[in-house]
């Protein structure tokens, strides 16, 4: 009886931890996320390139498609496409299919527009597209 409970009460716990997709995620990274909702795009990723190098594979994944998240805000195509090919020959997007890992992201884009509404008001930040000379 005393080995079933332990059996039950292990997995709920390890049931309940599937759960949390951030479980194992560095801080910084998740600081990230929030700058990302406040749109402070750059600081954002400065984090993001380092944990694409760094990180654990999960982190990587995460850097991924926040950085995935950004470029199309800040609608650069073509550094969009550079983080998706940069993910689909990393480890973890190695055998994914591009449309798959752009619908996931496109979803992120869409939670992560949903948490700015809530925390500043609005659904998109103020983008300047005018070139540096």
């Amino acid at each position: 009886m005393k080995s079933l409970r332990i059996v039950a009460v292990s997995a709920i716990l390890l049931s309940g931890c599937s759960y949390v997709s951030t479980y194992g995620v560095h801080a910084k990274l998740l600081g990230a996320e929030h700058q990302i909702i406040e749109c402070q795009y750059e600081a954002a990723l400065d984090t993001l390139q380092r944990f694409t190098v760094v990180g654990s594979n999960k982190e990587k994944q995460h850097a991924f498609e926040y950085m995935g998240v950004i470029y199309q805000e800040k609608m650069d195509l073509e550094a969009f496409n550079h983080t998706v090919d940069r993910f689909l020959f990393s480890d973890m997007g190695r055998g994914k299919d591009r449309a798959v890992v752009i619908t996931e992201w496109n979803e992120k884009r869409r939670v992560l527009r949903e948490q700015r509404v809530m925390a500043i008001g609005q659904a998109e930040c103020a983008t300047n597209f005018a070139s540096p000379s």
